[in-house]
């Protein structure tokens, strides 16, 4: 076990950092049996452990007046081999439930993180806006946004408008772009917050040498409220990168990975640009805060384009004049995403695409293998539960009728009913509680270790976000309302068993059974 979480943790996933193209996730198929081997190890180690905590309790159960507390402690301490078997089953399939539901609601979560990773929000809108570029040798555009080509203005996101080229009758370079201002989606009944977000050709220069990169560019202010964000995309809050944006307009986010490797920090500057549409812009960026993963954007290797994230406006205004970007919105739950893209085109938006997160979900839950695989994962949790459940219940039967004479003679000596009543609960209590107990602490152990690992598919989108784990307590919980009901039961089993059971039969030479 020890050896293949090595592996592993060498590999950084279960299949060879080669083979990602290859689709032969087999080439080493015992690392499947990784997180089982780790469970199986560590429930042996602690039935060799055991007896030493019991051996203490037993101590502890010596200073007080419970005979039956007293010999049901001495007891688990001096004959661990017998309560082996049913604390093995206990600890190992109580780990194994743990694991296969924590791993079945991690993929279940990492469907939802994926897919608004790849949106960005709930709905993304591909839009373009008017080229409001002059005809040669005319003195505006067409339609109502002639004046605004001939100012050289465009609108912006807040209804202001930014100049291109201050001039009256100069000739701005590059087409000029009027777009309605974002805030008019909110119009629309179906939208209830929207943002701009733009990606551009650009290049920085680190180094001394210019290299290729991809410019995102955000409102700060409307970004929080519209965009799919995870703690773990950041060393920083969200709120806290928008507002070191706020005070540098000509602040800028780079990876953490990229600074390391070109020795940049916080607070330094460098030079961009950036190039789209036929506009360009060069610009002195300031970098203001690290970043791990963007919502919509994708390590390339090959390419290997650092990324870098800054402010919509101050781009455009270094750019004289905007370009056409995407905008992100965030929706009401259950809408119709037809119905709302014909409104938007209603309001004179132009529309060319659109994509949903909850479509791609539901889409992907529709899966075939999908289903299989969770299928697969549900009977063997509940495969393991029922199995646990009925191997202890054997257990408390079959430990009565084997000390049936012990259990006499104790009786004979003195004891009372109540007496053995909490010797033989309190034997059971441990038992339940120590392997309840062992069995959480190893599945919540493996399921942090490993499942990270079993992040497995071919591509950029397979393994960005990476997976957060998720334990599922839900079911776990739900582990504990059933042995605390097989527990009562047993409780009760045991109780009509002793009111039954007669003294001379029990002593007597011959009556065993």
């Amino acid at each position: 076990a020890g050896y293949g979480a090595y592996l592993l943790q060498k590999q950084g996933s279960i299949i060879l950092p080669g083979q990602a193209t290859s689709g032969d996730p087999f080439n080493n198929p015992l690392l499947f049996l990784v997180p089982a081997l780790m469970a199986l190890a560590l429930t042996l180690l602690i039935l060799r452990l055991l007896p030493f905590l019991m051996m203490v309790v037993s101590w502890i159960a010596s200073k007080t007046n419970s005979v039956g507390f007293l010999l049901a402690t001495r007891y688990l301490s001096r004959d661990p081999g017998f309560y082996a078997a049913p604390l093995i089953l206990l600890i190992l399939t109580l780990s194994l439930s743990a694991f296969t539901a924590s791993l079945a609601q991690t993929l279940d979560n990492h469907l939802y993180d994926q897919s608004y990773y790849r949106t960005g929000a709930d709905v993304q809108l591909v839009e373009l806006g008017q080229d409001n570029t002059p005809a040669e040798g005319s003195a505006g555009g067409e339609g109502g946004s002639g004046a605004a080509a001939q100012t050289g203005t465009a609108a912006t996101a807040n209804g202001t408008s930014t100049t291109g080229s201050t001039a009256a009758g100069a000739q701005p370079e590059g087409p000029q772009w009027v777009f309605i201002p974002v805030s008019e989606h909110l119009k629309v009944p179906e939208i209830q917050a929207a943002t701009r977000v733009g990606e551009f050709t650009a290049s920085i220069q680190v180094q001394g040498e210019w290299k290729e990169s991809s410019f995102i560019g955000i409102d700060r202010i409307d970004f929080p409220k519209a965009a799919y964000w995870r703690r773990d995309f950041a060393p920083a809050s969200l709120g806290a990168l928008m507002n070191a944006l706020a005070i540098a307009p000509e602040g800028i986010l780079l990876r953490r990975d990229f600074m390391a490797q070109n020795a940049l920090r916080v607070g330094d500057a460098v030079q961009m640009r950036v190039s789209s549409f036929g506009q360009h812009a060069e610009m002195t960026m300031k970098i203001a805060g690290e970043i791990d993963y963007f919502p919509t954007w994708y390590p390339d290797p090959e390419k290997d384009l650092p990324l870098v994230v800054g402010n919509l406006d101050y781009l455009f205004e270094q750019a004289g004049g905007e370009m056409p970007y995407n905008v992100w919105a965030k929706v009401k739950s259950g809408i119709g995403f037809e119905k709302m893209v014909d409104d938007l085109r209603k309001l004179q938006f132009s529309v060319l695409d659109w994509s949903a997160s909850t479509k791609r979900i539901a889409d992907e839950q529709r899966r075939p293998e999908r289903q299989g695989l969770f299928g697969v994962l549900s009977v063997g949790f509940l495969a393991a539960a029922f199995l646990t459940v009925l191997g202890f219940l054997l257990y408390a039967l079959f430990s009565f009728r084997r000390r049936f004479i012990e259990l006499g003679t104790l009786r004979a000596i003195g004891l009372s009913t109540l007496q053995l009543t909490i010797f033989l609960i309190c034997e059971l209590a441990f038992l339940i509680l120590l392997g309840l107990g062992a069995g959480t602490a190893i599945g919540v152990f493996i399921s942090q270790a490993f499942i990270p690992y079993l992040q497995i598919g071919t591509g950029a989108t397979a393994n960005v976000p990476p997976y957060q784990v998720e334990i599922a307590w839900f079911a776990i919980n739900r582990l504990y309302l059933l042995f605390g009901a097989l527990f009562l039961v047993a409780f009760a089993v045991l109780i009509v068993l002793l009111m039954r059971m007669k003294v001379f039969q029990a002593i007597k030479l011959g009556e065993t059974v």
